[in-house]
């Protein structure tokens, strides 16, 4: 079957978390993403497509190329990634106490981007999201107790956005782990090692959802089934 007439394709996606890195290269970013995005759909009609981006952290801190390039007619709806850790919410490790600040600085991303969203009449996706297990542990024998509530608050969003017709369309926590295990005494991926979800340059475990991370599921179905 062509790629274009398989159903259980939702999307196609640019690139992973594009960026113009800087000013000089905006309207480059800018002209790519146009061009690109036409092209796609010159050839496939049947598939959404998006842009694949982190939000405003991903534009260079800049809302109104957020906005200008999801304005774009070829571009269906918009994506957010969201990285507490990465973006520096809290230090070394989350915590009780710094968990609330984290989901206070998640809120307003997403409230951000979803009044965009509805300027723009189009929906947005949640597209990536992960927090390290308590304590910044990879044994998957270990507490998820902050993991899991942070999961909640954002799966609250998604609810309630379904129940005011909002723009939130769906959520990605990142990463579904599966069977596989972090291997002792190994930080990083080498060839031949099960797929974690993290990708080969972080710690694998970082933010992976393990089989048996039974309380995380708890969570997630929770919501699926709401």
């Amino acid at each position: 079957m062509r790629y274009t007439d398989e159903t259980a394709i939702m999307a196609w996606e640019l690139a992973n978390e594009p960026r113009p890195m800087r000013v000089a290269a905006v309207e480059s970013y800018k002209k790519w993403i146009s061009e690109t995005a036409a092209y796609i759909k010159s050839i496939d009609q049947n598939h959404l497509l998006t842009i694949g981006t982190e939000g405003f952290m991903g534009t260079e801190e800049n809302w109104d190329l957020f906005k200008e390039i999801h304005s774009d007619k070829n571009v269906d709806y918009l994506t957010i990634h969201i990285w507490p850790k990465n973006w520096g919410w809290f230090k070394d490790a989350p915590t009780k106490e710094s968990l609330p600040v984290v989901i206070q600085k998640t809120t307003g991303y997403i409230q951000q981007h979803q009044n965009i969203a509805r300027a723009l009449n189009k929906p947005l996706v949640i597209e990536e999201f992960g927090l390290p297990r308590d304590g910044h542990s990879f044994d998957p024998a270990l507490s998820t107790q902050l993991r899991n509530e942070y999961f909640g608050s954002i799966f609250a969003h998604w609810k309630n956005s379904k129940k005011t017709n909002g723009a939130i369309a769906g959520c990605n926590f990142w990463a579904f782990g599966g069977i596989s295990r972090p291997i002792k005494g190994q930080l990083f991926w080498k060839d031949g090692d099960d797929f974690s979800g993290d990708p080969p340059q972080e710690e694998q475990g970082l933010n992976t959802v393990f089989d048996s991370d039974r309380s995380t599921w708890k969570v997630i179905k929770q919501y699926v089934k709401k």
